[in-house]
């Protein structure tokens, strides 16, 4: 993440905690950023602004997983690495086999890994206890 980047990162979550509040705030960055370089941002707005940060959750997307695996395998690598929780979404949209294939490549890159369903929304209640559990 570039120092520009950076110092928008921090200058956003400084305007957004000082002006909403919010309990929670999702940060997607674009996929080209590895998990430790939003940790060193995040951790630059703490001089401003007091909250707790985590945990980092790297989305996979499910159905489009081999072909980021095999285009991106070093990137993905580096989001997989820092992340708190790994969560494979779109679940629902793949195979139970190539559900468990994509479990069985990521879990040992992972600290903790889970399902997210489109429809069923099912996973969602693991990370909102991962969230709370970080607070």
């Amino acid at each position: 993440m570039g120092c520009s980047l950076a110092t928008s990162l921090v200058s956003a979550v400084k305007k957004i905690r000082r002006a909403l509040n919010p309990d929670f705030l999702f940060i997607e960055p674009s996929e080209l950023v590895v998990t430790e370089e939003m940790r060193t941002a995040t951790r630059m707005a703490l001089r401003d602004v007091n909250y707790t940060s985590g945990p980092f959750v790297t989305l996979v997307d499910g159905p489009g997983f081999q072909d980021l695996w095999q285009d991106r395998q070093p990137l993905l690598l580096g989001q997989l690495s820092g992340a708190d929780l790994v969560a494979v979404s779109k679940s629902d949209l793949i195979s139970a086999v190539r559900m468990e294939a994509i479990m069985d490549t990521l879990k040992g890159y992972c600290r903790g890994i889970l399902r997210l369903s489109v429809h069923s929304g099912s996973g969602l209640g693991e990370l909102v206890k991962a969230m709370e559990g970080s607070s």
